[in-house]
């Protein structure tokens, strides 16, 4: 993975990221205590709510909705209207799709991985070795 210079997420400084960090350093390491500050309080509170957590712990919404969008905190209730599937609008508990939704595109990127092997004009296989070539 190449390193590319970005503009932080939340602060706009410029940084150094592999492509899947999207915070500098500086507002990584905040982002992490954010959320053990997160874990801590929903393992003191088990049955808060959003707003609740956000409210008592000074932290936006949009924060702690990113969390659940990420999958690293999940919704108690099933039919909650916080948290909708971006594909169909069903409700979710985390994530940002639904299972059906989830299977859906995970069958189309198979299908279309498939597709692109088999159309490949020869007798290549994905287990075939590759190796470095020095100096190129």
């Amino acid at each position: 993975m190449d390193i590319v210079r970005i503009n932080c997420a939340k602060c706009g400084r410029f940084f150094e990221s592999n492509g899947f960090i999207t915070l500098c350093p500086i507002c990584y390491k905040q982002d992490q205590v954010d959320f053990e500050r997160i874990r801590q309080y929903l393992h003191e509170h088990p049955h808060a709510k959003i707003f609740q957590v956000s409210t008592d712990l000074e932290l936006p919404v949009s924060q702690i909705k990113r969390y659940l969008r990420e999958e690293r905190l999940e919704i108690l209730e099933k039919d909650n209207l916080f948290l909708k599937c971006e594909a169909c609008g069903k409700s979710i508990c985390s994530g940002v799709y639904c299972d059906e939704c989830s299977r859906k595109y995970d069958n189309n990127i198979r299908s279309v991985y498939t597709g692109y092997a088999g159309n490949s004009g020869s007798n290549r296989t994905t287990s075939q070795q590759i190796r470095f070539l020095p100096g190129r």
